[in-house]
């Protein structure tokens, strides 16, 4: 039961690096060990008792300052605070003020790393929780368990955060984790959109593991079909108006001068993604009732109102 809940809340292979060696056979890492058992159904049930999301994203920077072994060090001099901040390694080593950090990155130029390149050399990623979470679970759940296992071939540094980069913000605890591109068997770290997903829900449990209740779920888990995309929202507000509600008037005004009801522009895959994730929430709460946890199995069920269209 819990194998079903992790695929479909997964529902895709992730590869977030690959390589191929002088043979023309293609190199993975090593796999991640499965989700814990019964963690799936936990994600579900934390979620539905609108616990806390775990956030995982990668900051990219447009700035040259930001490729090679250049970057590198200015990274790390950015989660340091200038080497004010302590910063660890994945072998545990401590890395206070700069004449460490620089002795790590010459470590690190010795991999091949030139001081000058013109694509990146290291993912910087955070991972972060809100306002409230005990800092000290987030340091041990994002680096020394969730890091640990996913980047096993690759070298990395970390340093945690309980303040707001911008004084408006309130605090919140975060990790800042800077990972080497190139590992140590060739491969080159390229993780997509589904990647993160996967590294959401593994840094979920990790927390939960910490004594954290937890959630990471896409909004599809959550009932809402239609993606409201933020960039359109802040082009209305500028007065700006995208092609999606150019196609949306052009189609109400034909729809008008034909006397038809307007089509929506993406009704038409929302009501089948509806359909689709009701059949699953429905499939799964059939085997909780046969298994026995009828309480868990109310706890999940959707909402009439939860599906929004």
């Amino acid at each position: 039961m819990n194998k079903s809940v992790v695929d479909w809340l997964l529902a895709y292979k992730t590869r977030a690096d690959r390589t191929k060696d002088s043979g023309g056979f293609l190199l993975v890492r090593k796999k991640s060990p499965p989700l814990r058992s019964g963690y799936g159904l936990a994600n579900l049930r934390t979620a539905a008792l609108k616990q806390p999301e775990v956030m995982v994203k990668i900051t990219r920077r447009k700035s040259n300052a930001s490729n090679g072994l250049k970057g590198i060090r200015n990274y790390l001099d950015y989660i340091s605070r200038n080497g004010e901040v302590e910063v660890e390694n994945q072998d545990g080593e401590k890395l206070n003020g700069k004449k460490a950090l620089r002795n790590q990155t010459k470590d690190w130029q010795k991999l091949g790393i030139p001081e000058n390149e013109k694509s990146c050399e290291a993912l910087n990623i955070v991972l972060s929780m809100p306002a409230g979470m005990p800092p000290q679970a987030v340091k041990n759940a994002s680096s020394e368990e969730f890091a640990a296992e996913q980047f096993q071939v690759h070298q990395y540094a970390f340093a945690l955060h309980t303040d707001s980069e911008c004084p408006n913000e309130p605090t919140y605890p975060h990790v800042h984790l800077c990972v080497l591109m190139r590992g140590e068997f060739g491969q080159r770290l390229n993780p997509r959109k589904n990647d993160l997903f996967e590294w959401r829900l593994r840094f979920a449990e990790k927390m939960y593991e910490q004594g954290v209740p937890c959630a990471a779920t896409r909004r599809q888990h959550r009932g809402v079909i239609i993606k409201e995309y933020s960039t359109l929202k802040a082009m209305q507000k500028r007065g700006h108006v995208g092609q999606v509600h150019k196609r949306q008037a052009q189609e109400l005004i034909e729809a008008l001068r034909n006397s038809k009801r307007p089509d929506h522009l993406f009704m038409k895959e929302a009501v089948q993604n509806r359909a689709d994730i009701v059949s699953t929430y429905k499939q799964i709460l059939k085997e909780l009732y046969k298994g026995g946890p009828k309480t868990e199995g109310r706890l999940i069920r959707p909402r009439k109102d939860m599906i929004k269209l």
